[in-house]
């Protein structure tokens, strides 16, 4: 039931802020097509997660997935430490050229923003969370997209515009 509740609460948050607000103008076609794989980690040893962590990215499947750690890193500090260390598993691993990754995380933070700055929303989610993306879709995306440069920007002047 928990994992149901982790699952439903990210679907939601990504249907209703992420597309909502147009965060990521790439997330709308691969979320109607149901392409998005979640998986929620149970494990809370931290050398554990990263083996697992490892182990997701061996066996890839959809061309873009979350992995959400319900209970592992209620601290936003301790979440990051893990999430550069997955970054460094990717890299020196043989799909580094394949996926890239992003933070997600309730309490996330910009480094050199205030807390309360709204910029930060577009990094929160319900859960800490690792986004697993695939270089080639990204790729295709940007390409279909023209200049995604602007992107953050426009986020930050939107959310907050929106939220001040």
């Amino acid at each position: 039931m928990e994992n149901y509740h982790a699952l439903e609460s990210c679907k939601e948050w990504i249907a209703n802020f992420v597309i909502h607000h147009n965060i990521c103008p790439f997330a709308k076609r691969v979320f109607e097509a149901n392409e998005i794989g979640y998986y929620t980690e149970s494990i809370h040893d931290y050398e554990a997660l990263a083996i697992s962590f490892l182990d997701r990215i061996s066996n890839f499947e959809p061309p873009t997935a979350f992995l959400i750690y319900r209970t592992q890193f209620p601290k936003f500090l301790d979440f990051l430490d893990f999430y550069y260390a997955c970054e460094a598993i990717l890299e020196d691993s043989k799909y580094d050229h394949l996926y890239q990754i992003v933070a997600f995380h309730p309490e996330y933070l910009f480094q050199g923003e205030d807390a309360n700055d709204p910029s930060n929303l577009t990094n929160r989610s319900p859960f800490p969370m690792i986004h697993i993306l695939r270089r080639a879709h990204v790729e295709k995306a940007i390409e279909a997209h023209g200049d995604i440069g602007n992107i953050p920007q426009r986020n930050i002047e939107y959310l907050r515009k929106l939220y001040q």
